[in-house]
């Protein structure tokens, strides 16, 4: 298997995942919008000890609908954000797909916080629907 790449903006964080992903998604909840700038964040789950990355994160830390404390990693020189960590699920690494050199790998599986959509925001049709994760 070829490793996964990708990086932020700039080139200033760079990563390099060994392993395929265990989950993909896009999220519609308030905070990975407002994250984005868009109606939703496309996400793939890692595990940590997969994950090379290079460079140093800033992170923001906030709390989820669900409770969870979630740390939001971004570059610090061109704002970026790269992943996420969650107290919820210890050890796993929550990648934005259009950090990945070639995002055309990313292939959503489900669709979680349905419920807090923009109704002018369309994601994959078909998709398993969550309203929590």
């Amino acid at each position: 298997m070829n490793p996964i790449k990708g990086n932020c903006h700039c080139g200033a964080i760079n990563y390099e995942l060994t392993s395929d992903p265990q989950l993909s998604f896009i999220c519609q909840c308030r905070q990975c919008q407002r994250i984005t700038g868009t109606g939703h964040s496309a996400e793939f789950v890692m595990p940590s000890q997969k994950a090379n990355i290079s460079g140093e994160l800033k992170f923001y830390e906030m709390v989820s609908d669900n409770g969870n404390t979630v740390s939001s990693g971004f570059c610090p020189t061109c704002g970026n954000p790269i992943l996420k960590k969650s107290s919820g699920y210890p050890g796993l690494l929550f990648f934005h797909a259009a950090t990945l050199e070639n995002p055309s790998l990313f292939k959503p599986q489900k669709v979680f916080w349905y419920a807090s959509r923009q109704p002018w925001d369309y994601v994959v049709p078909g998709l398993e629907v969550k309203d929590k994760t």
